[in-house]
C-alpha cells in the first residue's frame, strides 16, 4: 500500500524496470468534476492534451482536463513511484507534472507526456458503439453453475427471452457465455461450451444486436465469431495458445480481463505486492502482446477483474483507485455485479440478493470515467446510470 507523501520524494521516473531497473511511475487522475462545456470535451480530446493546463490546440475548462475525453475532467493527479519496492504517492496539479518529469530527465518527461496523453485522448468508438455515453453490457450465462445465474438461461429458448427483456432494458452489449468461471469452476470440452453458445449467439447477431462471446478458449473464440459475436470477452486475458493471434487476424474487438492464476485456484490465497498497479502493469504488458499482433488499441478494452483471483480488500483497492487505468489508453470494463465482494461488506447476502451494492459500485464508478458496465440487473443499472448523469450534469 503506498504512503502518501506532501512532496515528490524524487521526481517521476521513466519505466525502466524492463531493463532491469527499479524505478515504475504510475498517474491517477483525481479530482473528478463534469465539464460545463461537452464541446471541450469533444474538440480538446479529439486533439490531444497538454499537462501544461490546456490541449495542444484551444484551451481547458478552468483547469479541469477531459478525463479520456469527457464527460467528466479532473484537476489533479495522483503521482504513484515504486522505487525498489517503496510506493509512494504525492498529489499533483496537472499543470505540474511536465515540470516535475522533467526533473527526471528525457525519457521521464517522455513517459509522463505519453500517459498524460492516454489518460486525455477520447476513446475510439468500440464494437462500433460510441462511448461518449456509459454502455451496459448485460450478462447471459447459458450454463447450469454459474455463481448467480447458472440454469436460468441453460435453455436456448429460454436465454433468448432473456436476450431481448435486456435489449429492452437497455442493454448495449448481450455478452454469452457457455462456461462457469466462479471460483472452483471446472472447464468444459469445446463441443459443450459451444452447444450451450452458438444457438443463442447466432440469432442475437443476425437481428443485429452487439454480441459478445465470453470465452477463453481460442477454438470456441473462432467459432463465436463466424456466428457473428462482434466482441471477445476473454476473462484469460487472450494467454490461450493463438488466441492473441486469432483476435488480431480477425480484428476483432477484445476485452482483455487480468485474473490471478485460474477459476479452481484463483481464490486460494491471492497475493500482491500492491494490487492496483500489479494489475496495470500485467494488463499493460498483454496490451503490448496483442499489439505486436497486430491488433488496433482502439479494438482492445480492459477488465481489473473484479473478484478474479481478489481478496475483498483488493477488489475495493481497484474500486479506489480505477481512474489509474485510463493510463492504458483504452475502455475500461467493469464487472462487479452480485460478486461476493458486496456480500462480505454486507450480510452475507445470496448471489440474487446483491443487486443494490452491484448497483452502487456501477454508480460510484461512472463519474471516474469507466465506460462499460458487465451487469445481471440491466434495468436496475440504467436507471442508476441515468441518475448519476444527470446528477453531475445539474452540478455544473
Amino acid at each position: 500500500m503506498p504512503h502518501r507523501v506532501s512532496q515528490l520524494p524524487m521526481p517521476p521516473c521513466a519505466d525502466d524496470r524492463a531493463d532491469g531497473g527499479n524505478c515504475r511511475t504510475w498517474l491517477r487522475p483525481v479530482g473528478m468534476v463534469p465539464l460545463a462545456d461537452p464541446e471541450i470535451s469533444q474538440g480538446g480530446a479529439s486533439q490531444g492534451f497538454s499537462p501544461q493546463g490546456g490541449p495542444s490546440q484551444g484551451m481547458a475548462l478552468q483547469g479541469v482536463t477531459p478525463l479520456a475525453g469527457g464527460p467528466m475532467g479532473f484537476t489533479h493527479l495522483d503521482v504513484i513511484n515504486d522505487r525498489g519496492g517503496e510506493l509512494t504517492v504525492c498529489r499533483i496539479a496537472n499543470d505540474q507534472l511536465m515540470d516535475n518529469a522533467a526533473a527526471g530527465g528525457a525519457d521521464a518527461e517522455a513517459r509522463a507526456q505519453q500517459l498524460f496523453d492516454r489518460i486525455t485522448r477520447r476513446r475510439e468508438d468500440f464494437a462500433g458503439l460510441s462511448l461518449d455515453a456509459p454502455r451496459i453490457m448485460g450478462i447471459l450465462n447459458t450454463t447450469p453453475d454459474s455463481f448467480s445465474d447458472g440454469g436460468d438461461n441453460a435453455a436456448a429458448d429460454a436465454a433468448l427471452r432473456s436476450a431481448q427483456q435486456m435489449i429492452a432494458d437497455g442493454a448495449d452489449i448481450l455478452d454469452i457465455g457457455g462456461e462457469s468461471t466462479r471460483p472452483g469452476a471446472d472447464p468444459v470440452g469445446f463441443d459443450e461450451e459451444c452447444r450451450r453458445i452458438l444457438p443463442v449467439i447466432t440469432p442475437l447477431a443476425e437481428a443485429g444486436h452487439v454480441v459478445s462471446a465470453d470465452t477463453r478458449h481460442t477454438n470456441v473464440m473462432a467459432t463465436a465469431l463466424d456466428a457473428g459475436a462482434a466482441i471477445i470477452n476473454d476473462v484469460g486475458g487472450l494467454r490461450d495458445d493463438g488466441a492473441v493471434q486469432l483476435v488480431a487476424e480477425r480484428a476483432a474487438p477484445s476485452i482483455i480481463m487480468h485474473m490471478q492464476g485460474e477459476p479452481g485456484t484463483m481464490q486460494d490465497n491471492p497475493c500482491y505486492h500492491y494490487a492496483p498497479t500489479d494489475i496495470y502493469d500485467w494488463l499493460e504488458q498483454r496490451i503490448a502482446v496483442a499489439q505486436a499482433a497486430g491488433l488496433s488499441r482502439a479494438d482492445l478494452a480492459v477488465d481489473p477483474g473484479f473478484g478474479f483471483g481478489k481478496t475483498p480488500r483488493h477488489n475495493m483497492e481497484i474500486m479506489a483507485t480505477i481512474t489509474l487505468l485510463h493510463g492504458l489508453g483504452v475502455p475500461i470494463v467493469l464487472g462487479v455485479s452480485r460478486k461476493s465482494t458486496i456480500a462480505h461488506f454486507s450480510k452475507g447476502e445470496a448471489a440474487k440478493d446483491r443487486v443494490a451494492g452491484s448497483v452502487a459500485l456501477a454508480a460510484l464508478a461512472l463519474p471516474q470515467g469507466v465506460q462499460v458496465f458487465r451487469v445481471h440487473d440491466v434495468a436496475e443499472t440504467a436507471q442508476a446510470l441515468g441518475n448519476t448523469r444527470a446528477f453531475a450534469a445539474a452540478a455544473l
